[in-house]
């Protein structure tokens, strides 16, 4: 594809810029703190730990700072310690900024890939390539995260990254040394954070589909997960070993226990009372439909992809093979998978949807390349470009009015902001 490297390195560069503001942003959130002390305190200690740290010793923290072992994986903290290293709070966002650069990227090369697989011949100048990539730089939950020291960008990065070089493994004349990539780049999601496991599942979907033999389906597995094994169980198996855990917290840890035994039945109460979290109270009031309604009210680009999918189906796609038909439902089985899973957990912060946000845009590559391939699908071509292209500029008007306002544990549409529709909370 001509002019690839230039049109996204100027997209990424875009998509720096907006962020400046972010600089001005408060950053007093609790897993902010806690992420920040954690680097300060292992620059200090040498330990990762946020044992013996100020947090240690302030009630709102006992229960995460008085474990041997964090919550997270260290790379996200790891990126924040230059920054600690010079007490510059102001400028850490740029950690988070990378997982939405490195998203950009994935988006980019799943593009470029489509194109070629296809055998289309624009180039990166073309609004077929550029208005989806566009898309991506200014989504609004990556935007919105990137204002906040949060590890959801980066390890939703890691993870598109591994999906695409996965993709791009099947017809590259280098395949083995693609599937190491990507299972590097999958071991750097799960050291970012453990709910890239979700990301695993489509990963093997792209395989089985890609790879035509039992025995290079396999290979291609093994290749992918040996590096990523051998970055990610350094961490996972000692904290296993030592905190009995893989993924959410479990019990109370002895620390904290002998903490709360030498209280009073006073102390107690009000210990009780200032840990209580009240952000997360109302975000569990809120209806059991909330992330369904509201995904849309931040990108309609979702609801418009899924209706294109299904009238690409009906129209045209079902009659190709099956081995096409499994190509092209690639990213809503990514989707639709995150989604799901997400939804059934009740994890209700649109921050965990991060992992999904690049499937969006494949979903639009994907329906524009086929429009543009497949001669019964080249009238819906039009429309599909006018909507998605209006549902881009309505999420970049949401994400850029969080690169001015900070402290905000979640994101609201520009209907919740205006008044409009209430669902945060009941």
């Amino acid at each position: 594809m001509k002019h690839f490297w230039l049109v996204t390195l100027i997209i990424i560069s875009f998509s720096a810029i907006i962020k400046l503001p972010t600089f001005n942003l408060p950053h007093k959130e609790g897993d902010e703190i806690a992420f920040w002390y954690l680097a300060k305190n292992w620059i200090e200690t040498g330990q990762y730990t946020l044992k013996g740290s100020p947090l240690s010793k302030t009630p709102l923290y006992f229960p995460r700072a008085n474990r041997e072992m964090p919550v997270h994986p260290p790379l996200f903290p790891l990126l924040l310690r230059p920054f600690a290293k010079y007490n510059a709070l102001d400028k850490a966002v740029i950690a988070s900024w990378i997982g939405h650069f490195l998203a950009i990227l994935a988006v980019a090369l799943i593009g470029r890939y489509l194109f070629l697989s296809y055998g289309l011949t624009l180039s990166a100048l073309s609004p077929l390539f550029w208005i989806p990539l566009l898309g991506i730089a200014t989504d609004p939950i990556m935007t919105y995260v990137s204002g906040i020291l949060w590890i959801d960008n980066l390890h939703a990065g890691w993870a598109a990254l591994a999906v695409v070089f996965t993709m791009m493994a099947g017809s590259s004349q280098r395949p083995k040394l693609m599937y190491l990539f990507a299972g590097i780049l999958l071991g750097l999601a799960l050291l970012s954070k453990v709910t890239s496991t979700i990301i695993i599942p489509i990963i093997i979907y792209v395989i089985l589909v890609s790879e035509v033999d039992k025995k290079s389906k396999i290979q291609a597995l093994l290749l992918g997960a040996v590096p990523a094994l051998v970055l990610s169980l350094p961490w996972y198996v000692p904290l296993y070993n030592t905190m009995g855990e893989l993924i959410f917290p479990t019990g109370i840890v002895p620390e904290y226990q002998a903490i709360l035994a030498n209280m009073s039945p006073e102390e107690l109460i009000a210990h009780k009372e200032s840990i209580r979290c009240r952000f997360c109270e109302t975000g569990m009031s809120s209806p059991w439909y909330y992330l369904i309604a509201k995904l849309p009210l931040l990108t309609p680009l979702v609801v418009i992809g899924i209706i294109f999918y299904i009238v690409f189906y009906f129209v045209y796609i079902k009659t190709l093979d099956w081995v096409k038909q499994l190509h092209f439902f690639m990213p809503l089985f990514w989707f639709s998978l995150v989604f799901s899973i997400i939804f059934y957990l009740q994890l209700y912060q649109h921050r965990r949807l991060t992992l999904l946000v690049a499937s969006i845009y494949f979903m639009f590559y994907m329906l524009l390349v086929f429009s543009e391939k497949y001669k019964p699908l080249k009238k819906y071509q039009t429309p599909l470009i006018f909507l998605g292209s209006y549902s881009i500029i309505y999420g970049a008007m949401t994400g850029g009015y969080y690169l001015f306002r900070g402290n905000y544990a979640e994101i609201f549409s520009i209907p919740e902001l205006i008044g409009l529709i209430k669902l945060w909370g009941g």
